[in-house]
């Protein structure tokens, strides 16, 4: 079997050429981010690959439930990539990131603060206490709680990075946010998820950019049948940069979108603003 984790030389060539992988193809598009991902060693985070796997841009499964799907994994590069440019993440800021497995919360150290990290799992926060202690980054907190709760105790966050698919956006979420602070979430808007870039504006919040992504469902509280679509009544409007809506889909009492240029805007109808 091709080595796992213990040429660390071609380790580091093969985490280079990931890299600028990633730059030629427009994934990576800042020198921060290009750094974060030629410092973290991502074979750490799934020590049961090969190397070759293991820098590959692509998903690595890492538990299934009994049914046989996938309920955990380290997520594709490229997409990982897109969510750190959407956050914009600042040398000071304090990041919370919501579903774990260690991979991310090393990245997310490498361009932040300080980084708590949240999973409902136990196998899977136990995946991460081991991978980011083996990468040297035992300064990221790792917290067993249901994500939809956010960590009240950490807070506020400067950004709240969300790597589990979701299908809405809970109000502890923006309760634990800076003001100007931002949100990226995989959120699912009919057939297709998007991760949409949030940002926090006078009281609410206002998508910057949405990239087209797929990822393992939340659990616990967040979780929802797959025809859901987001409840977004916890806010007064929120604008998604979305190219299309499934038609004929079922929107929740009072809310409904309104189709301007290509962008849709949810609305809460009769709040303020609508």
């Amino acid at each position: 079997m091709p080595a796992r984790g213990d040429d660390p030389a071609r380790a580091v060539s093969l985490r280079a050429r990931l890299t600028r992988r990633l730059v030629a193809e427009g994934s990576i598009r800042s020198e921060r981010v290009a750094a974060a991902f030629q410092a973290v060693p991502r074979h750490l985070f799934v020590p049961r690959v090969p190397l070759r796997i293991a820098y590959a841009d692509d998903v690595v499964p890492m538990k299934r439930d009994a049914d046989g799907m996938v309920i955990s994994s380290v997520s594709q590069p490229s997409i990982v990539a897109v969510m750190l440019e959407q956050a914009a993440i600042r040398p000071d800021d304090h990041v919370l990131e919501i579903g774990s497995g260690g991979y991310n919360a090393a990245l997310l150290r490498e361009l932040a603060g300080r980084v708590t990290t949240v999973d409902i799992d136990p196998d899977v926060v136990g995946r991460a206490h081991a991978g980011l202690r083996r990468a040297g980054y035992d300064d990221v907190r790792v917290v067993q709680a249901d994500g939809e709760f956010g960590v009240p105790d950490e807070a506020p966050y400067d950004r709240i990075v969300v790597t589990v698919g979701a299908w809405d956006i809970p109000t502890a979420w923006v309760d634990q946010l800076t003001p100007g602070g931002r949100i990226v979430v995989p959120l699912r808007l009919g057939e297709q998820t998007r991760s949409v870039a949030f940002q926090e504006v006078a009281g609410h919040l206002e998508s910057l950019s949405a990239v087209r992504c797929g990822f393992v469902n939340m659990q616990g509280v967040g979780a929802h049948p797959e025809d859901d679509v987001p409840d977004l009544r916890a806010w007064e409007r929120a604008e998604l940069s979305v190219q299309a809506h499934r038609p004929g889909a079922e929107l929740p009492p009072g809310i409904h979108l309104v189709r301007r240029h290509h962008t849709f805007t949810v609305r809460r109808l009769g709040a303020a603003g609508s």
